[in-house]
């Protein structure tokens, strides 16, 4: 099995959310600083965010739901209530400049997000989650930069009705941002989980530190 997006980190949802570190504000507007990071990238990874995106617009997810994902991948640099976003227009927000994006190099965008080939991996995703609910629920609460309420009924129904490959990139996002510590256990059924999701093996292997 072929590593997708073959020696990169992160892509899809939770790269774009890395757009926001510590001193983006130099950068410019939260507006600018996405759309820079967009157009200024490679087209594959324009094409892995719209379809995270594409997929967790699609599934309808309420607003609060939306805006507890996004904060825990850009914690504690980026919160949209806080500046002004409502979390279904900042995923219309990122679809529009994708495919703009994309559209640049001439590449099809397509009508709507395709159907996650991972599904049978759900109920694998949903355990992980569950064993680290606790931990994450704690962490959120005295998290450096505010508390995200939300963030384990989020990841379960980004596991549930979006796709579990981007719930389980979110998890590996939450662990770094809030906790809890990664047992060596967990950290062997990550690796197992991220080459099932054909994952380069620096996707996973990046949280490496975070073992307890």
């Amino acid at each position: 099995m072929s590593a997708r997006y073959g020696g990169a980190t992160d892509f899809g949802f939770t790269d774009v959310a890395q757009a926001f570190h510590a001193s983006w504000r130099s950068d410019g507007s939260d507006v600018e600083v996405l759309t820079a990071y967009i157009t200024g990238n490679p087209a594959w990874l324009a094409e892995s965010i719209l379809l995270d995106t594409l997929r967790l617009e699609a599934a309808d997810l309420p607003a609060w739901q939306i805006e507890a994902l996004w904060s825990v991948a850009t914690h504690p640099f980026h919160d949209l209530r806080r500046e002004g976003h409502d979390g279904r227009d900042w995923l219309r927000r990122i679809i529009g400049l994708c495919q703009d994006r994309l559209h640049t190099d001439g590449r099809a965008t397509g009508e709507g997000a395709s159907p996650s080939p991972y599904g049978h991996l759900t109920g694998a995703v949903l355990d992980e989650i569950l064993v680290a609910s606790q931990g994450i629920t704690e962490g959120s609460l005295r998290a450096f930069g505010g508390y995200v309420p939300g963030i384990v009924p989020a990841l379960n129904d980004a596991a549930a009705k979006v796709c579990p490959d981007l719930a389980f990139r979110l998890l590996l996002r939450t662990h770094a941002k809030v906790g809890p510590r990664i047992s060596r256990e967990q950290y062997d059924r990550y690796t197992a989980l991220g080459k099932h999701f054909a994952y380069d093996k620096d996707v996973v292997g990046t949280y490496d530190h975070l073992m307890s």
